[in-house]
């Protein structure tokens, strides 16, 4: 794949406004684990305050070719999409964010399975406790990406998700708790080795001193320009929820774009508006 290079905008003061407002764009911060479990909640509480029945999730929010109905369906079949495939977040660095990220969580966790074989102790609390974490994240990120439209990005992210199952198989098959730790501590370089082609296939020069970390830092910054920039563009009205730290990069000065009518709303905002919301709900 040979991604975009997408370029900042003007950057331009943002008024400074807590809560959702109507007749304007709300681009708004979430834990998505959090906002997930209450999403009817959510939409209702945004009709109430913005007058706008539109309330997208991170991914569903439509690119501009969606909006002016230039875009066919992935089957080919010529019928439009509606939000099926939303270039306002890119899926292919949503993908690469996803990978880069499990990485990340990987190496956290080889490096406790390290400490807990260098002491020789610890092990049935790490086994029963910190892995079986380890995997609810893992199966939290495969659930936020899809198949792209680029084989190369689909095969690169494919191969850490591949090499992060085989470790899992090669813990169910280990003798003793102690195993277990060792088998996560050996496949370190297993799972550095995939960020080079990672890097590779969203448009970045490979480099031998870039990690994980800083491969998922990158893909979350091109995905809040990307982001910047459709909010930016687009005409929709009402709520759109994406990852609070996309809401940081938008407003910190990370990212920079035209977006002066975009009312940004940070997730402690957000929640402090809701929680008294639904508190009020609960007297009426």
């Amino acid at each position: 794949m040979t991604s975009p290079k997408l370029m900042s905008g003007t950057d331009t003061a943002q008024p400074s406004r807590r809560g959702l407002v109507r007749d304007m764009l709300n681009v708004v911060g979430e834990t998505h684990t959090e906002s997930n479990l209450r999403r009817d909640a959510e939409r209702k509480f945004a009709i109430e305050k913005t007058g706008s029945g539109n309330y997208w999730t991170e991914a569903e929010f439509p690119d501009l070719h969606q909006q002016r109905g230039g875009r066919s369906g992935r089957s080919g079949s010529g019928v439009e999409q509606a939000q099926s495939d939303p270039a306002a977040d890119l899926m292919e660095f949503r993908a690469a964010h996803s990978a880069a990220i499990l990485i990340v969580k990987f190496e956290e966790l080889a490096g406790k399975a390290l400490q807990v074989t260098e002491a020789g102790h610890g092990a049935t609390t790490f086994v029963n406790a910190t892995i079986p974490e380890f995997f609810q994240v893992r199966d939290q990120l495969n659930r936020s990406w899809e198949t792209t439209k680029s084989l190369d990005v689909n095969q690169a992210v494919k191969a850490v998700y591949d090499s992060v199952a085989k470790v899992e198989t090669a813990i169910k098959n280990a003798a003793s708790d102690l195993k277990v730790a060792q088998a996560l501590a050996n496949n370190r370089e297993a799972l550095r080795s995939l960020v080079p082609p990672l890097e590779k296939v969203v448009g970045t020069l490979p480099s031998a001193n870039r990690n994980a970390a800083e491969l998922a830092r990158d893909m979350r910054k091109q995905r809040s320009i990307a982001m910047g920039f459709a909010a930016g563009l687009t005409k929709q009205l009402g709520v759109w929820k994406i990852g609070d730290l996309h809401i940081a990069d938008l407003t910190d000065g990370t990212v920079k774009v035209n977006a002066s009518w975009v009312n940004f709303v940070t997730k402690e905002d957000f929640n402090q508006e809701f929680e008294a919301w639904q508190q009020s709900q609960q007297r009426t």
